[in-house]
């Protein structure tokens, strides 16, 4: 009996330029965010301070807020328009490296063999899941302002006090919108070298790291080992499917 040899391709990297397109819409959209808060909530702070004691504030604050979040009535459209994009860049990506990668390891031209590759379901539910993202980035940023505002006047907290805890707010939503596009760079680029994987019948994958000290102890345990694409390790999931994710699979062709 003819016993199998294997070639691995080489990894297909999570690229950069879809993530940093995609990384540059979402922080505009932070930076909106907290441009509104600073013309439109942090004056009224200081303006109205002096009435934190009585009835007569929070109608002002209601009518800020409520043209505050008018900006942002057509978030479903840019949502839509920015997870779409997203999903075809990091495709497009995908595609011509995972390609090149496994013609490079068997030596065969795979542009006349490959026809459906059956990645709707994939492309869909991120579009999805990406659009709930976005568009959770200015409604998380409403309810914690709102928050900050009405809870520390009822308080009498300083405007200060509160002007910093707005500026931490606007910190903190650029952190996750950057975390945002970083993240769901890396899941959509396993998701799509896995299918791709999957439709050729490569079978299996050796599990890559970053090999640099950032790199998680459960991640690193599984450098250089062996694993299918139809039994993902239960604690991590595939490479670049855990949150943060760097790791990457290693194609094995079995030839």
């Amino acid at each position: 009996m003819k016993e199998d040899k294997t070639k691995k391709a080489t990894p297909v990297t999570t690229p950069k330029s879809p993530e940093v397109k995609y990384r540059r819409k979402l922080e505009a959209l932070s930076a909106s965010l907290i441009n509104d808060a600073n013309t439109m909530i942090v004056p009224l702070l200081v303006k109205l301070e002096p009435q934190y004691v009585s009835d007569g504030y929070a109608s002002d604050f209601e009518e800020a807020f409520r043209m505050m979040m008018s900006h942002y009535t057509n978030i479903d459209i840019f949502a839509q328009r920015a997870a779409t994009q997203f999903a075809d860049d990091t495709n497009d990506v995908n595609k011509k490296r995972f390609y090149k990668s496994i013609e490079s390891a068997i030596g065969i031209d795979l542009h006349s063999i490959v026809m459906g590759e059956d990645l709707s379901d994939i492309l869909i539910g991120t579009i999805r899941e990406n659009v709930a993202l976005i568009k959770s980035i200015p409604d998380e940023y409403f309810k914690k302002i709102e928050t900050i505002v009405y809870s520390g006047t009822i308080s009498g907290d300083s405007s200060s006090s509160m002007i910093q805890q707005i500026r931490q707010l606007g910190y903190s939503t650029t952190k996750r919108a950057r975390l945002i596009a970083r993240d769901q760079t890396s899941k959509l680029n396993s998701n799509l070298t896995m299918q791709r994987s999957k439709n050729l019948g490569v079978e299996e994958y050796v599990w890559r790291t970053a090999q640099d000290d950032r790199v998680r102890e459960s991640h690193k345990k599984k450098n250089g080992k062996v694993y299918r694409w139809d039994d993902p390790p239960k604690d991590t999931g595939h490479p670049g499917q855990d949150i943060q994710c760097r790791c990457v699979a290693q194609p094995i062709i079995k030839v």
